[in-house]
């Protein structure tokens, strides 16, 4: 199945508010799985990047993980900035997480500012992703932590029976947003070789489920965080799919 590329923007609000709807139905399990996977790449303390933050729920739990972390998270839309600001003031971090309109294929901060940079399902929305995990590993220090997740385009057959499951609590515009996501992301070969392609020291590529993939880089030298694990033993079990744990 060929790569169906969808708008590089979701500035319309209702598209904004779609989005966020992950977080009632999946935030335990998907954003602080990524969360979660993000604190452990050992950083314990620093400035930390998330590009392509959407509604900011991923930099706010981050916030909420590691008080220590000093978060910038940008966005190329002005809808889901918004909200993300809305967000993290009624979570009570919004001191601590500042937001910004920028574009993760010219990230507006100096080589080796940062820490910690992440990314979570924004790459598909790229023509050429591999210009922005070009700019991340820049803006990224050389000893800094890298992790950078996104949906995996499936063979044809496999979306058709896999995405409907997927979906099935989803309104029908998440849902429509959700498979325009999976058909614009990379298949496993074109993830692998796009992480081979950056260049990156220490990267490897991970899966998680049979939906999402990742590049990972662990900080050198490596600081093991210990955090609460929030949510029900269900929602635990199904984050533990989602988590990255350092090896």
């Amino acid at each position: 199945m060929a790569r169906v590329l969808e708008p590089e923007v979701m500035d319309a609000a209702g598209e904004a508010l779609a989005y966020d709807e992950l977080e009632r139905l999946l935030g335990p399990i998907l954003f602080q799985g990524f969360a979660e996977s993000a604190v452990n790449m050992g950083v314990a303390s620093g400035r930390v990047l998330d590009v392509g933050t959407g509604p900011g729920r991923i930099a706010i739990r981050m916030a909420k993980l590691n008080p220590a972390l000093s978060i910038d998270a940008i966005d190329l839309s002005r809808s889901m900035l918004s909200l993300a600001e809305q967000n993290a003031r009624e979570q009570g971090v919004g001191d601590r997480v500042r937001f910004s309109l920028s574009d993760a294929k010219r990230i507006p901060f100096p080589d080796r500012t940062f820490d910690l940079t992440v990314c979570h399902n924004m790459l598909h929305q790229l023509a050429d992703p591999l210009v922005a995990v070009k700019e991340m590993n820049r803006v990224t220090k050389p000893q800094g932590a890298l992790l950078i997740r996104d949906v995996r385009r499936l063979p044809g057959p496999i979306m058709t029976v896999i995405l409907p499951l997927y979906c099935v609590r989803y309104s029908a515009m998440l849902r429509s947003l959700t498979y325009a996501s999976y058909r614009a992301g990379l298949s496993e070969r074109e993830f692998g070789d796009m992480v081979e392609q950056a260049g990156i020291e220490r990267a490897r590529m991970t899966r998680q489920l049979i939906t999402h993939q990742s590049l990972e880089r662990r900080a050198v030298p490596y600081s093991p965080i210990t955090t609460n694990k929030p949510g029900s033993w269900i929602a635990r079990l199904a984050r533990g799919f989602y988590v990255s744990y350092p090896r």
